[in-house]
């Protein structure tokens, strides 16, 4: 009698400085794959230690790493699962992150799954993201055991799984983040896996790892110039909460429970042997050797170029007093929501939303947030705002009674701007109106969302 082979699954993953959930991350996978194949991308905070005590166990994990110091992410997971199939037999290769933890029923049913899903296609999954909340287990040192709150809802970003046929075709490639398989620019289809198989995503597992992806992902891109155009610009947000107002920052990495639903994750892999009770010391771990990294590409880029980055003494020195009414005083007194009725354009109040790293927030909807404010005296009151887009080529136009006042051009997307606007107000009733240029809308979200409001502070005059 004929004997049919198990199917082999090989996961492959690139990581760098997850030394919190590294070990919890290769066990669960192990439990549900044959191999593991794991590129470290130079990690600082002991996460190749880890790693290289699991391979010592004798888990089936193979390491990697190279000498490349750009960010290749994606061409290294490629290369993973190329040797997934050349070289460890692979019928089905799984990319994931190390935030990513396979969810759904046993080994035996996943077969069934890719069977199904057949060898000319990928197959697809969502995540389901899980936060960090009041009411985590703050004691436990396994963060998918820590944490047991998720959103209501798999998100709609799915990742693919590829089978033997396609990993081997050298002309298809995984996208960014393995979300889809391409040849050239054209996406390939996927099928899905049943609705019981997900990928529980522990990306905002702890503030430590909100500021670590915030400061590297903002630093990497700005010192990367015109090459990091486009890329990774949903971090500049959180990479100025956490420099201006860092209380702000990690309100916002944490969300309320009552907005989330329990639903403790079921771990499968062996207790943590080789993790240590994660605090701001790993902060301090990954991030110096890259910022010194950082520094020292720049002063040799200097002496190569020649040019002297000290700033030159000046000719004549003027010292200005900072008055009451500079900048960093107006946005003290900016924060919160008051002084208006809102008529029309003006969402509820939404989040906090750690993934974007707002607090909470309100959405100005196109073509136009209409408010009254209501004068009981005529003179100068003042408009005060926090707010950002993520629509290119953005403006806000001001106008108070039909009048013009002000415009606001948005130099980039996701980047909190000030708007400070003097109001020459009549007493009674005014209305202003926030004009937009651009919104966003999408079958997900129909509502024609322009602006995200941070804070919106209208003063009213108190003397004549």
């Amino acid at each position: 009698m004929r004997t049919l082979r198990a199917m082999r699954l090989v996961a492959v993953s690139v990581v760098k400085n997850e030394a919190d959930i590294i070990e919890a991350f290769v066990r669960h996978t192990l439990a549900r794959t044959d191999h593991h194949l794991v590129f470290d991308h130079d990690s600082t905070d002991g996460t190749r230690e880890i790693l290289q005590a699991l391979q010592a166990e004798g888990l089936p994990l193979t390491l990697f790493r190279d000498d490349a110091p750009g960010h290749l992410q994606q061409a290294r997971s490629n290369h993973l699962t190329r040797l997934a199939a050349q070289q460890h037999g692979a019928d089905w290769i799984l990319p994931l992150d190390a935030d990513e933890f396979l969810d759904g029923p046993g080994r035996s049913q996943l077969e069934a799954a890719l069977q199904q899903a057949g060898s000319e296609q990928t197959a697809s999954l969502p995540l389901l993201d899980y936060c960090a909340s009041e009411q985590d287990r703050s004691a436990e040192t396994n963060p998918v055991l820590r944490l047991r709150h998720c959103r209501p809802a798999p998100s709609i970003t799915r990742k693919i799984f590829i089978p033997l046929a396609l990993a081997l075709d050298s002309t298809l490639a995984a996208g960014k983040g393995s979300h889809a398989l391409y040849r050239g620019t054209e996406a390939l289809p996927s099928r899905a896996l049943p609705e019981d198989w997900q990928l529980a995503h522990f990306a905002l597992r702890s503030p430590q790892q909100q500021v670590l992806r915030v400061v590297r992902a903002e630093l990497q891109r700005l010192s990367r110039g015109r090459a990091a155009a486009g890329l990774d610009v949903h971090y500049r947000l959180g990479y100025q909460l956490l420099a201006e107002d860092p209380a702000l920052f990690l309100q916002a990495a944490t969300s309320p429970a009552g907005s989330l639903r329990e639903r403790p994750f079921a771990y499968r892999g062996e207790p943590l042997r080789h993790t240590t009770p994660q605090d701001w010391s790993r902060v301090t771990r990954a991030l110096l050797p890259y910022l010194e990294q950082l520094a020292t590409s720049h002063g040799r880029m200097a002496d190569e170029t020649g040019f002297d980055i000290a700033p030159p003494a000046p000719g004549g020195l003027t010292i200005h007093e900072v008055t009451p009414t500079s900048p960093t005083a107006d946005r003290a007194r900016a924060g919160g929501f008051a002084g208006f009725t809102a008529l029309s354009g003006w969402g509820p109040a939404e989040g906090p939303v750690p993934e974007a790293f707002l607090p909470q927030f309100h959405w100005g909807y196109a073509p136009a947030t209409i408010l009254a404010i209501d004068s009981p005296l005529p003179g100068n009151g003042r408009l005060s705002a926090d707010l950002l887009t993520y629509s290119d080529n953005q403006t806000v136009t001001v106008e108070l009674n039909g009048v013009s006042l002000h415009q606001l051009t948005f130099p980039r997307t996701n980047q909190r701007e000030r708007l400070s606007v003097s109001l020459p107000l009549r007493a009674g009733r005014n209305e202003l109106r926030l004009i937009y240029s651009q919104h966003l809308a999408s079958p997900h979200d129909p509502r024609a969302l322009a602006t995200i409001f941070l804070s919106l502070r209208v003063t009213a005059p108190t003397t004549p």
